[in-house]
């Protein structure tokens, strides 16, 4: 039993603090607004979060709901995913998004780790993505798959799952190495 309720109360304490931060964050907003002489009413305002802790509610402000991106992957493969696959179709929509591609494609041994994206051009690629765990990128079979892109003139990165991954993060990512 002392292991779940170190694990409510580790929950509760980071659910606290996000929602701590939230209102912090709105009321720092709020008093630059102010500094710049802009009107509060003309802000945009976005839906709040109401929390429910030991009968106390929290309110705080809902940034996700602003910008699409402020969240923490939480580890979330599939969040990670969805976060890639729908910035390649906002910002590269004439570029196919391809899953799951050999090393081999890309002129690496067959031990080289395999990339789970690559955004492709007319059949060429240009962005080779893969999605790894702390550490894993140190690994000589990682180092090959990039060494191979490099050597073809094809951008690649790694989106390690234990960091927050915020879709702004990611496409700036896509941007740093998409060849000119």
């Amino acid at each position: 039993m002392g292991f779940l309720d170190n694990l409510l109360k580790k929950e509760t304490r980071k659910i606290i603090s996000n929602v701590v931060d939230s209102v912090v964050d709105n009321v720092v907003d709020n008093v630059k607004g102010a500094i710049r002489g802009n009107d509060s009413s003309e802000a945009k305002t976005s839906p709040n979060v109401s929390v429910k802790i030991n009968g106390q509610t929290m309110i705080g402000k809902n940034r996700e709901n602003e910008t699409g991106d402020d969240a923490d992957c939480c580890f979330d493969e599939n969040v990670v995913r969805q976060r890639i696959e729908m910035i390649a179709a906002e910002d590269w929509p004439q570029y196919e998004l391809r899953r799951d591609i050999p090393a081999t494609e890309l002129g690496a041994d067959e031990k080289a780790h395999g990339f789970d994206y690559g955004l492709y051009l007319n059949g060429q690629p240009k962005v080779m993505i893969m999605l790894l765990n702390q550490y894993q990128y140190r690994s000589q079979y990682v180092q090959r798959a990039h060494t191979a892109c490099k050597n073809r003139g094809v951008g690649s990165f790694n989106l390690l799952m234990h960091l927050p991954n915020r879709k702004t993060y990611i496409a700036k990512r896509f941007k740093a190495v998409m060849p000119s």
